[in-house]
């Protein structure tokens, strides 16, 4: 029920290097620098009935990324408005892999365990599967190396795909007391403990893969 537009524009330096969210009813924009500001990267995310294929190939009219987020302002309507070549594909869940290795192959990243982009570490929780595959293989070549890695791997995946759905609902509270009631919320713990929404991720960004799990 869900699709995202991804694109890169040209950027600015003075922009620092962090994460910024736009959230509004049943849509929300992410984008943050690349290569050191000279770019800056895009992907717009809207709840829709159409189907569109699975994959990040499918390019698509930046007129309609345009159109989805014509209430958007400011700073973000610039972004938008800046995108030549944009990309469109279709947001799916799958499970996770019942098994992720055989006879002398492991899978690992969006091959075992494809993850909604709502937390941001489908990336990263590739970079720890291969981290620990290193580690289980080179503790050991043996037959059961392959298991040991899935073993290892596959309760922390399950658990971070589990938060990234639950932030899609998260991300696109729409009209009505729901909204209001959430983003207030939100506000007040905003002011009264600021650091308390960073540190209920903390069992994600602060895990650290090489001290073991």
């Amino acid at each position: 029920g869900q699709v995202a537009w991804r694109a890169t524009v040209p950027g600015d330096a003075s922009v620092p290097p962090e994460a910024q969210i736009l959230m509004a009813p049943h849509r929300h924009l992410v984008t943050y620098p690349l290569r050191g500001g000279a770019l800056r990267n895009i992907v717009a995310v809207q709840e829709r009935a159409d189907w569109v294929a699975e994959g990040w190939a499918h390019r698509d009219d930046p007129a309609n990324l345009r159109r989805a987020f014509d209430d958007f302002t400011g700073e973000a309507r610039a972004l938008i408005d800046a995108v030549d070549d944009v990309y469109l594909w279709g947001l799916f869940r799958h499970p996770v892999a019942l098994c992720w290795h055989g006879p002398g192959v492991a899978i690992l990243g969006d091959a075992a365990h494809p993850t909604l982009p709502f937390l941001a570490q489908g990336g990263n929780l590739a970079l720890e599967d291969a981290w620990v595959l290193a580690d289980c293989l080179g503790n050991g070549n043996g037959p059961d190396a392959l298991a040991r890695y899935q073993a290892r791997r596959r309760d922390r995946a399950q658990r971070v795909i589990s938060a990234a759905n639950r932030n899609a609902w998260k991300y696109h509270v729409g009209f009505g007391p729901a909204r209001w009631i959430g983003h207030s919320a939100l506000s007040v713990l905003g002011q009264v403990a600021p650091g308390r929404m960073v540190r209920q991720f903390d069992w994600v960004y602060r895990h650290d893969v090489t001290r073991g799990d």
